[in-house]
């Protein structure tokens, strides 16, 4: 008479445990072919690009991309060095120095990455905002800094 309600436990138990896998709300890396730096809610909500905002800000990268290819190439080559320079068993100040390089270089372009996004910002709605729907400039870093999630506030002065 006991193994009945331990069965009927144990049934319950994984039917929640597979319940609670199927609800993991889609942290787990980054939106599939969407854009957002906040685990992807972009793109697996209303809010997520229309087709027409998608071309849109397609065409936004690209002109990025072109007017300034020479500057997105040497970034590229300079963090490559930094790859293979850590891989190679180079020491952290070593591999820091190769990547102080590319800082005038990434300083430079910080005008123009935050004229894309202003320009990308203007094709989107409020909602699609606050979604996390801004994707980055071609070639920078994705939204939220490495460790992903939303910058700091700016200090209020």
């Amino acid at each position: 008479m006991r193994t009945k309600p331990r069965f009927i436990a144990v049934t319950l138990v994984a039917m929640t445990a597979v319940t609670a896998e199927g609800q993991d709300g889609g942290r787990r890396g980054g939106p599939p072919g969407g854009f957002g730096g906040r685990g992807g809610r972009c793109a697996q909500t209303a809010d997520s690009l229309t087709d027409a905002q998608k071309v849109q800000v397609k065409g936004l990268a690209d002109t990025f991309t072109k007017t300034h290819a020479a500057q997105l190439d040497s970034l590229h080559t300079i963090m490559e060095l930094a790859r293979t320079a850590r891989e190679a068993g180079k020491t952290p100040e070593e591999v820091r120095a190769i990547m102080e390089t590319a800082k005038p270089m990434a300083d430079a372009l910080a005008p123009a990455r935050k004229a894309f996004s202003e320009s990308v910002s203007a094709l989107l709605t409020p909602a699609q905002i606050a979604a996390g729907c801004i994707p980055p400039a071609p070639g920078g870093p994705p939204p939220g800094g490495r460790r992903g999630g939303r910058p700091p506030a700016p200090p209020i002065s």
